[in-house]
């Protein structure tokens, strides 16, 4: 995410609409593609994602300039996430679109001309992304959690440290027995680990 400036942050905490709009505009397609990782429902990601700069607007005074904001801002994007799929599971939600991979949204571009992704590539990028969500949802949330905020989102060690409110060495040492784990689980699948 690029970092606003402190004083578009500061105006917004003092109400001015404009400031807060430039908020959302620079950090909004980050936030949906976070909230689509976690609620793997199209729908339900755009759902969150306004849920998420709802309360980033009620609770922006305490942003302290502390840490980046975007760090703060993932903090209450997984925050919400995590507590809405907590929810839904207590309901028994089901989701249908997330069989589809539907955290692409169908929006995909494929751009055969100019040396861009071939078709074939894409539906096979698609396809893993989705095999590796489906592994991912038997884990514990803190070793989910890490995966995302790192291998999908990029995030750097500190700032999942940040997010998360877990030690910089927890991180890396959760972080690294997820990836075997997730390794181990995918080489079953495709059968060359019995």
């Amino acid at each position: 995410m690029a970092e606003l400036e402190f004083d578009i942050i500061r105006k917004a905490q003092k109400g001015d609409k404009a400031a807060f709009d430039a908020i959302i505009t620079a950090n909004s397609r980050h936030v949906i593609d976070l909230c689509r990782r976690y609620m793997r429902n199209s729908e339900e990601a755009l759902d969150m994602a306004q849920e998420v700069f709802c309360a980033a607007y009620i609770s922006l005074d305490k942003f302290q300039f502390k840490s980046k904001f975007s760090t703060w801002l993932y903090r209450v994007t997984v925050n919400l996430c995590i507590n809405r799929l907590d929810m839904l599971k207590r309901r028994k939600y089901f989701d249908t679109d997330s069989i589809h991979g539907d955290e692409e949204d169908g929006k995909q571009e494929i751009q055969l001309e100019d040396g861009g992704i071939a078709a074939d590539d894409a539906l096979v990028a698609k396809e893993t992304r989705k095999m590796i969500m489906d592994e991912l949802d038997g884990f514990d949330a803190e070793s989910r959690n890490v995966i995302i905020l790192r291998d999908m989102q990029g995030l750097e060690y500190d700032e999942i440290s940040e997010v998360l409110k877990m030690p910089l060495g927890s991180v890396k040492s959760k972080l690294n027995r997820a990836r075997e784990k997730l390794k181990e689980k995918l080489l079953r699948k495709s059968g060359e680990l019995k």
